[in-house]
């Protein structure tokens, strides 16, 4: 296999994981709830049978059947609550245990649950320890549920199965257990049999009865009515939830059919790419060659638009002037004149980043003073920054951009700016609130022109993200020096 094509597996692969991740986590998410709904719910209807009944259990099979269901949702719940948490090791009985996250103890742990469960509401169908007798009244409103549960859990096949059983049993309830047109007139054998006799000899007492009865709606419900109803609603639950998953899956499978669309398109480039490979290293050549050149004209022309040693010398003068009788003024003075040194240095190439922070102290210091003090500025840097250098005037325009098109006069909202750096690498953050009033338009210029040196720097060796919305503006550069 050609090294084209495993890498394009590998990205492929990647894809698939990255796509398939947030549905797992969901996956684990509602199988967490389910384990903690029925570990929280379960002693609550043990108590409360043993108020109503004196046991505990209906049932002595049941009582095996709710230990088991029990155990495998307490162990589901402690291991997949802890990956949700992103705990790496788990204390049993004094001992701590690794959490591996292996795929077998995910699907046994998933399995377990969900079969316990499915165990538990065959029992209840049957109507095992049901102290009435219109059992499928109630007891098959777990099993309607578990079909859209499983099909989520355990994959569509699953919930075939589960469906296919479920169904088996209402049609053995309503046609073998009881009879389809059995009804639950809450008699007992004897009696029930007597009046039904009576109705069918239409003797007048039982009439009367009868038509008391549906006078006051209490004519007794029959297995047909429960049949027709569970059945529509078994039906309507395994469809809506045997073809959702279908879609969700559908997803996921069209990825072999774009991986062997995308092996054609790399056929097809090779040979394009074979035809420009001697331009393509005749243009590295001549940008090599202008790299050096472009940033020395870009920063000449910025520093030629005035006479900078004028300005100043002319801001020293003013300094001096006013630091007597305007203290606050001849303050931001010094600070402007500080921003006008650092731009005369003579090394154009790269700059100090304990410079590029002071100049943005300064320049946040002139903002505030205008603003009198009433922007809300949440600046940090961490991590060694002396020895690090940069182009200068990077980070910067940055700053400037959220100042030009922020609004950060609320506490709420404020200016964010992280730099962060490593051994190997520099991180600068910027997040504020997009100023919805007197927004000035912006043709993108500053950002190009920066994207463009670093490009000339520090090619292959940095990144630069921005997520906006209508409200927000975020970029992150991160540097590997």
């Amino acid at each position: 296999m050609r090294s084209e094509e495993i890498g394009l597996q590998a990205l492929l692969e990647s894809s698939r994981q990255k796509l398939t991740k947030p549905f797992a986590r969901t996956q684990r998410t509602l199988l967490v709830m389910l384990n903690c709904s029925y570990i929280l719910l379960t002693p609550i209807y043990l108590i409360m049978e043993k108020l109503a009944s004196g046991h505990f259990v209906p049932h002595p099979i049941l009582g095996y059947v709710y230990a088991v269901v029990g155990l495998a949702n307490l162990a589901s719940f402690l291991y997949n609550g802890s990956v949700l948490l992103g705990k790496q090791s788990i204390r049993i009985f004094g001992k701590r245990r690794l959490l591996t996250n292996d795929k077998q103890i995910d699907i046994l742990l998933r399995w377990a649950s969900v079969i316990s469960i499915m165990m538990m509401s065959v029992c209840h169908m049957l109507g095992l320890g049901n102290p009435s007798s219109d059992a499928i009244l109630t007891d098959f409103a777990l099993a309607h549920s578990l079909i859209v549960l499983s099909a989520m859990l355990l994959g569509r096949q699953a919930s075939f199965i589960w469906f296919l059983l479920v169904l088996s049993l209402l049609v053995y309830v309503s046609f073998v257990q009881y009879g389809y047109t059995h009804r639950f007139n809450y008699l007992t054998p004897t009696e029930s049999a007597r009046y039904e006799s009576a109705l069918a000899q239409r003797k007048p007492w039982a009439l009367a009865r009868h038509q008391e009865l549906k006078n006051h709606s209490l004519n007794p419900p029959a297995v047909s009515r429960y049949f027709n109803s569970w059945l529509v609603f078994i039906v309507i639950a395994f469809f809506t939830a045997y073809f959702f998953m279908s879609i969700t899956l559908d997803v996921f499978n069209v990825i072999p059919t774009v991986t062997e669309e995308i092996k054609e398109a790399i056929n097809t480039s090779k040979r394009q790419e074979l035809a420009l490979e001697r331009e393509r290293s005749q243009a590295e050549e001549q940008r090599l060659q202008l790299r050096e050149q472009t940033l020395q004209a870009e920063l000449r022309a910025l520093k030629s638009q005035i006479n900078p040693h004028f300005l100043y010398n002319t801001l020293n003068y003013f300094y001096i002037k006013s630091s007597d009788t305007l203290p606050d003024l001849g303050q931001a003075i010094l600070k402007l004149s500080d921003i006008m040194r650092y731009s005369m240095q003579d090394d154009l190439n790269l700059v100090n980043l304990d410079g590029e922070i002071t100049y943005m102290n300064h320049f946040i210091a002139l903002h505030q003073e205008r603003n009198k003090n009433k922007l809300f500025i949440d600046f940090i840097v961490k991590g060694m920054t002396a020895e690090k250098m940069i182009p200068p005037f990077v980070f910067i325009s940055l700053v400037e951009n959220a100042f030009k098109h922020g609004k950060m006069n609320e506490a709420d909202h404020p200016l964010i700016i992280r730099i962060e750096t490593t051994d190997t690498s520099i991180c600068f953050y910027a997040s504020n609130k997009k100023n919805q009033k007197n927004r000035p338009e912006s043709n993108n210029i500053g950002l190009a022109n920066l994207i463009r040196r670093l490009d000339l720097t520090y090619e292959g060796r940095y990144s630069f993200n921005v997520n906006q919305d209508e409200n927000q503006y975020s970029c992150q550069l991160i540097i590997h020096t």
